[in-house]
């Protein structure tokens, strides 16, 4: 994945993230924060770290001379 969409992801995650706490802090359940507090870290802890599945492409002419 390119860095550039890692950098998006990532501040999209921090803002939704403090978005919700502001918003659970005010006007909702404020056990539900220590919730968030834990749950974007781990977010973009696993966008940086992870790395992205790529797969091969092969065309059924190549599958067959291999078992030839």
């Amino acid at each position: 994945m390119p860095i550039k969409i890692k950098i998006f992801l990532t501040s999209y995650v921090v803002l939704v993230a403090i978005g919700v706490i502001l918003f659970e802090n005010f006007l909702g359940d404020k056990s539900l924060i220590l919730s968030i507090a834990a749950l974007a870290p781990l977010m973009i802890i696993g966008i940086w770290i992870f790395p992205e599945v790529v797969t091969k492409k092969t065309t059924a002419g190549y599958d067959e001379n291999l078992e030839n």
